[in-house]
């Protein structure tokens, strides 16, 4: 029996012939459900003169079953579909047909018997009905062990957050003591380039004049205008050397 005949809820139906035995090209297998008559069943048609000709087929036991379900409703308004399924099925009948455990693969629970079906006094049973599969999500075991991966995953998800956590606060750590690093450094330079505290303890060397000569094969640029470079600091005199665009002392001297 192929799907969606075979999805856990869905009511199929095989066809029986004028002999109360199922049809041959009736549908078989796992998942039958009810059988009805579906051989020579007149039925409406427009295109006939009459409005009427005759069928067969599991198209013609469905509408039965459809039929019969509506009855049942109609009667038992408070029944959910699986419980007026389940008042279709316990109403059934094997007739005299040699069937060892139902449900059949051809008869499925049984021939749909609709009257039986709204007089016998037959529980309503659950919400479901009996065609209902339970699902793993939620039976009770699965239940507790979805609990216990729940929980799991929760636990995995905190840890991973706080390794998380520890590595962003270790990598700001480090960012830092980077900058504070460079800046130790930068500010040594310019001390040691003005002949502050960090330059050997030696005096500054500025050369022997203003500004420094070019080194040899130095090329200036075009309408470049002399002492072209950094402006001068405040506070410092023009008479003395731009610190910035002198080398570095030698370290000892």
């Amino acid at each position: 029996m192929p799907y969606p005949a075979k999805l856990p809820g869905v009511v199929t139906v095989g066809a029986i012939g004028e002999s109360l035995k199922v049809w041959e090209n009736s549908n078989y297998g796992e998942g039958v459900t009810l059988a009805a008559p579906g051989v020579n069943i007149v039925e409406a048609d427009p295109s006939q003169s009459s409005g009427y000709s005759e069928g067969t087929g599991t198209s013609d036991s469905t509408a039965f079953v459809s039929a019969a379900a509506a009855l049942v409703r109609a009667k038992y308004p408070d029944l959910t579909a699986g419980q007026v399924i389940n008042r279709l099925i316990k109403s059934a009948t094997f007739l005299n047909h040699d069937v060892k455990k139902a449900p059949d693969e051809e008869y499925g629970y049984g021939i749909i018997r609709p009257y039986k079906a709204l007089t016998m006094d037959i529980p309503k049973g659950s919400k479901e009905g009996p065609l209902a599969q339970a699902s793993p999500s939620t039976s009770a075991n699965s239940g507790a062990a979805s609990d216990d991966n729940d929980s799991t995953s929760l636990a995995k998800k905190k840890k991973k957050s706080s390794s998380g956590s520890i590595l962003l606060s270790a990598g700001i750590a480090v960012g830092v003591v980077v900058i504070a690093v460079l800046f130790v450094v930068m500010r040594s330079r310019r001390n040691g380039g003005s002949g502050g505290p960090g330059s050997g303890g030696g005096s500054p060397s500025y050369g022997t004049g203003y500004p420094p000569q070019p080194p040899t094969g130095y090329q200036p640029y075009p309408n470049t205008a002399p002492n072209q470079g950094y402006p001068t600091p405040p506070g410092q005199s023009p008479q003395h050397p731009n610190p910035y665009a002198q080398q570095p002392p030698h370290q000892g001297q």
